[in-house]
């Protein structure tokens, strides 16, 4: 991936194996799109790092590549887009040719595969359960399949995708090098989801 098309967007993490909608609306990646979808079909969706009103806003140095799997194009131009995250990658931004910004992405490795240990696994899941428990309350028709059967690296991300919001969560979690690591922070990450869910609870039932 030699010159990748880069859409850079505030307090957005794209995430592999995540599908994510996007609406494109702005000539230039109107453009972005129409390229892709001619050649290789690979955007890399970039968080935005610093001050979004910077000319040109700094980008992050890891994003993740993700593929154009389904487009619509409008009448006037704009184009509803499904991309899906494909794989983790750091990028070297290239000199600017208009319209869009361009990078040369390298696939990064995912974290070790040496499986963590049981209990690290049991506590993710644990808190995972507290925060259903939470969200069932008061949505009580919220349907959520755990999908235990991934190994727990990915099974950690597939939880932050599905229940983390905040992009900076999103992005320590994407640039973890180890297993470990992507467990721990999405169990802390799970865990403050629960604490705010049961503080908010008190203080509905008070």
């Amino acid at each position: 991936m030699d010159a990748v098309p880069v859409f850079p967007l505030p307090g957005v993490v794209l995430l592999p194996d995540q599908r994510m909608p996007l609406h494109i609306f702005e000539p230039r990646y109107r453009a972005m799109v129409r390229d892709s979808l001619a050649t290789h079909g690979w955007i890399v969706v970039c968080p935005i790092v610093g001050d979004a009103e910077a000319d040109p806003p700094a980008i992050a140095a890891v994003a993740t590549a993700g593929r154009i799997v389904a487009h619509q194009q409008l009448p006037d131009g704009r184009f509803n887009i499904l991309v899906e995250g494909m794989v983790r990658v750091r990028l070297e931004e290239l000199p600017f040719v208009a319209p869009y910004r361009r990078a040369k992405a390298t696939a990064m490795p995912e974290p070790d595969d040496v499986e963590v240990a049981p209990v690290e696994r049991a506590a993710m899941l644990s808190t995972l359960a507290s925060v259903l428990r939470v969200v069932r309350d008061t949505r009580p028709q919220f349907e959520f399949a755990v999908p235990t059967e991934l190994p727990s690296s990915r099974l950690a991300l597939r939880l932050v995708d599905r229940f983390v919001i905040d992009a900076a969560t999103r992005q320590r979690v994407l640039e973890a090098e180890r297993g470990i690591d992507r467990v721990t922070l999405a169990t802390e990450a799970l865990a403050e989801l629960w604490t705010a869910g049961e503080t908010l609870r008190a203080v509905g039932s008070a």
